[in-house]
């Protein structure tokens, strides 16, 4: 059985009006900042880069993506520029045996997800923000939060720059958040040894299925088509290998994957400079509390993991979305937060700990883990995270 976990909460307007900061405008950044606009609350939206813009490759929108854009209104919006994916399969390079298929329909009639660019998501969401009263601060690094004895919190910028005061802040400013050290919040942060290369290009080599090729637990290839005639391709390679694959040169590269998944020709085709792909790393973050009397974190901010589950951008629209509600039903933001944690939780730990098994299996430097795949494969599971997704 399939469990979008998001609740209908059907509460009434919150009578209170609360001034509030929301650090990020990524996925979790830009669903709370419009909903908590919409909903009457001042709203500044805090974002490091200078440019407003996405950051990284193709998505995996799984079910319960799906179900917060569509109480967005921007479902049809999103999907129109996506493409559907009704099966997550994975094979080994070797011989070419079949290690996962899962297929989407198997859990409920007519469930699929979609593969769709980071561009599209984003540009769906922002603007959602701008049909809102939201103050956008772009090149706000944020680095400290003060808190006045009234309660007021103010936040200061790398550039020294003051924001504020707010009656408090949402940090959504992703896993290498830098709210966490100056909220004097504690978190387990664990760097992963495997990276991945992506590139995303026109391709209609794969169509309604994410591809994966896999050798042992050392080699990882992946292929997710993403509407509008694109797809990603990415290769994961250890961390501490960049430097000679690049030094080995463009034409190497190519002809290693080529030979590994023959999927890749037509976009490897298009790669005629090694500055075309973007390498990308990853890490785990789990804070024990989520959250003090003046700021709750929120998606890759409290809860980061591995992308081998595609829940990354899921999880954080869910969070925003949580909050919200949350938010219109308590008495005080603090309530709130308390109540968002209650909400969250359980399902965030599932993933977590579900990412944190799985995940060295698909690339670790364990070869017992590589025999283990090679020899039994890893089971699928409903598609509220599977794993091989891109997040």
């Amino acid at each position: 059985m399939i469990r979008v976990l998001i609740r209908v909460i059907r509460v009434p307007s919150s009578p209170h009006h609360y001034r509030i900061a929301v650090v990020g405008c990524g996925v979790a950044g830009a669903t709370a900042a419009y909903l908590l606009a919409r909903d009457g609350h001042a709203v500044t939206l805090l974002e490091q880069a200078d440019a407003l813009g996405p950051v990284g490759a193709g998505v995996l929108l799984q079910p319960s993506g799906q179900a917060v854009l569509r109480r967005l209104g921007v479902l049809d919006r999103v999907v129109a520029r996506a493409a559907p994916v009704e099966e997550l399969y994975a094979r080994h390079a070797d011989g070419g045996g079949t290690l996962l298929s899962t297929r989407y329909p198997d859990f409920a009639p007519g469930c699929t997800a979609y593969g769709v660019h980071r561009g599209v998501l984003f540009d769906a969401q922002f603007r959602l923000v701008k049909t809102q009263p939201v103050d956008v601060r772009t090149g706000c690094d944020i680095v400290k939060r003060d808190v006045t004895a009234a309660g007021d919190v103010t936040l200061t910028d790398a550039r020294g720059t003051r924001h504020g005061p707010f009656d408090f802040a949402l940090a959504g400013d992703g896993s290498r958040s830098r709210l966490r050290a100056a909220c004097g919040l504690s978190a387990r942060v664990r760097t992963y040894s495997h990276g991945t290369l992506w590139v995303t290009a026109p391709s209609t080599a794969v169509r309604g299925k994410l591809l994966q090729v896999v050798w042992g637990n050392r080699h990882l290839f992946g292929m997710l088509p993403l509407g509008d005639g694109l797809a990603s391709v990415y290769w994961g390679l250890p961390v501490r290998d960049f430097a000679a694959t690049r030094e080995r040169g463009l034409g190497p590269l190519k002809d290693t994957i080529r030979a590994f998944a023959p999927e890749s020709g037509e976009v490897l085709d298009q790669i005629h400079d090694f500055d075309q792909l973007l390498f990308t790393t990853y890490r785990a973050v789990s804070m024990p509390r989520w959250h003090d009397r003046h700021t709750l974190f929120l998606g890759d901010a409290a809860h980061a993991m591995s992308p081998h589950l595609g829940q990354g951008i899921n999880l954080a629209m869910v969070d925003a979305y949580c909050f919200a509600a949350c938010l219109r039903a308590a008495p005080t933001p603090h309530a709130a937060f308390r109540a968002f944690v209650r909400e969250r939780a359980a399902q965030v730990r599932y993933y977590c700990t579900l990412a944190s098994l799985l995940s060295p299996f698909f690339q670790s430097d364990w070869p017992i883990l590589g025999w283990v795949v090679a020899g039994c494969g890893v089971p699928g599971h409903p598609p509220g995270g599977v794993p091989g997704a891109a997040a």
